[in-house]
């Protein structure tokens, strides 16, 4: 497995809300999906990655409102 390919996939899932859910009710066949080793993901940590996913959604907010004032 590349590490391209991983970093990839949890970049997805952080900012894709319907592919984190999808991830989440299965997590070995989302896995599989994007060509990754399904056996990395048999225990997920589901509060860890909504809690990272609804920082990184605020971070983005951040940003653009910067962006906007400048």
């Amino acid at each position: 497995m590349s590490d391209e390919r991983l970093e990839v996939f949890l970049a997805r899932l952080l900012v894709d809300e319907k592919a984190r859910a999808r991830f989440l009710a299965n997590p070995r066949s989302v896995a599989e999906e994007f060509g990754l080793d399904s056996d990395l993901f048999g225990e997920v940590d589901r509060l860890g990655l909504e809690l990272a996913a609804e920082s990184c959604a605020a971070k983005r907010v951040r940003r653009s409102q910067r962006t906007v004032r400048t």
